[in-house]
């Protein structure tokens, strides 16, 4: 036998060499995740880049946030013609996750300057028109006519921070490109969608994410908003520990979660100032990009249909055949993880895919309407890096519950079997819930509720209680 020192020695040695490990896993999976910025035009990626260096913004969120303000700055000046019958523009809800301190705000207010710039100016024009339209409205019957009369200034602001269900569908009325909701504490924001309806505003937030046309109506509004192609995207940060609060069942069920792209920086930390100064012309040349975009971008609405006549890109021949391949592979997944959470997840990918190769065109070259096999290969690879974050986010959502990603049929059926039963019995059971055999396998076979026990016999993990 060995001295109880040699013991301790290897088993030191073992601690230390299974933390090595485990280190040297977690790296290679950060390495494996990283933000692609390499996909992105040379003055996307020196500005992502040069951040990164001078004021030490995680990539991740810089080139989040610079994708979001290209998109607002497009708005809907143009989209993809997918197929004849289905066609994107370049909307997105996005959340830029990670700890306190991590540079999560700070990259949203340098990606959008340009537009507080276009705001600024907007809201001074707005108001020495606005005092003119209420100084002629004073006026006395006679001193009216002989004087013009002005139109009504209309307001066609694009960022939003603070406001209330109304003002949003007038925004998103009066500014034919659309609006961009842009918040430093989306938390915040998500909790106090509702403050000022009694009913659910998610379902209005589903079907502007699809463009959908949507009337609004209100007692003090005799004629209804009406938005027949509403344009938005929401972009804004969040703290790791909040998700499970914000992403209920409830929140999860009705598809909000599923339409968000989240880019998630595990383990960042606030960092120490450094000596390094960011590169002013990098900025100025970023800013002039967003303006001269939008001045060779202008919006022609219909007068008809109301609806706006944008720029049509199409696929090349290469990016279309890239597209179907990767959308088979995305198409299995999704069959693959049928009836769960990460299939609703993943389903939404197609069309993200579809309108981030729009975005990345337009970045690359918008003087052609045809989207090229670069947009499609940055496509593909934002997109591994947005499906990765999303399956760390469901981890994170089912960790302190695993039903907490499960949709009410599932946990009915769930609380329906014993404790201890049989595939003969699960398939009993989910019959009368509208789960047929495969349905139910699939279920039994989810190591975060079941045990597997025996060949046909399982046990469960936890009781899920209904809320």
């Amino acid at each position: 036998l060995k001295p109880d020192s040699d013991y301790t020695f290897l088993e030191d040695a073992e601690k230390e060499q299974s933390t090595l490990l485990q280190q040297g896993e977690k790296a290679a999976e950060i390495k494996a995740n990283k933000f692609p910025v390499e996909i992105f035009p040379s003055l996307f990626q020196e500005l992502i880049n040069e951040c990164n260096k001078s004021l030490n913004f995680p990539t991740d969120y810089t080139g989040t946030a610079i994708i979001v303000a290209v998109f607002t700055a497009i708005g809907k000046s143009a989209k993809l013609k997918v197929k004849n019958s289905w066609h994107e523009f370049a909307a997105f809800y996005f959340g830029i996750i990670g700890n306190a301190g991590a540079n999560k705000s700070h990259p949203l207010d340098l990606a959008f300057k340009p537009f507080e710039d276009i705001d600024r100016a907007i809201i001074k024009n707005f108001e020495q028109e606005f005092e003119k339209y209420e100084a002629y409205q004073a006026l006395n019957k006679k001193d009216k006519e002989s004087q013009s009369k002005p139109d009504k200034p209309i307001l066609k602001k694009t960022i939003l921070h603070n406001f209330t269900p109304e003002i949003l569908h007038q925004r998103l009325t009066d500014n034919e490109r659309g609006c961009a909701v842009v918040s430093e504490e989306l938390a915040t924001w998500l909790e106090g969608m509702n403050n000022y309806s009694k009913g659910d505003q998610t379902s209005g937030y589903l079907s502007i994410w699809s463009n959908k046309a949507t009337s609004i109506d209100r007692v003090s509004k005799a004629v209804p908003l009406w938005l027949p192609q509403p344009f938005l995207n929401i972009i804004g940060a969040l703290q790791i520990r909040v998700l499970q609060r914000l992403f209920p069942t409830k929140k999860t069920d009705n598809g909000f979660l599923q339409r968000f792209l989240l880019a998630l920086v595990e383990g960042a930390e606030k960092q120490p100032i450094n000596d390094f100064e960011i590169d002013e012309n990098l900025l100025i040349k970023y800013s002039t990009w967003i303006k001269n975009y939008r001045s060779a971008s202008p919006i022609y609405i219909d007068p008809e249909t109301g609806k706006p006549k944008p720029k049509l890109y199409y696929w090349s021949h290469e990016a279309k055949v890239y597209f179907y391949k990767w959308q088979k592979k995305n198409t299995d997944e999704v069959n693959k993880n049928a009836d769960t959470l990460k299939g609703e997840i993943l389903s939404k990918f197609d069309i993200h895919f579809c309108r981030l190769s729009l975005v990345l065109q337009i970045m690359f070259d918008y003087s052609t309407n045809e989207i090229s096999l670069k947009a499609v290969e940055g496509a593909e690879k934002l997109c591994t890096y947005f499906q990765r974050n999303a399956m760390k986010v469901l981890q994170i959502l089912e960790s302190g519950n695993p039903s907490a990603s499960l949709p009410q049929n599932k946990i009915v059926f769930y609380n329906s079997l014993p404790d201890h039963f049989t595939t003969g019995e699960a398939n009993a059971i989910g019959g009368p819930l509208n789960f047929n055999t495969k349905a139910v396998q699939r279920f039994i076979n989810d190591e975060s509720l079941f045990n597997w026990i025996a060949q046909g016999q399982y046990s469960k993990k936890e009781k899920i209680k209904l809320s």
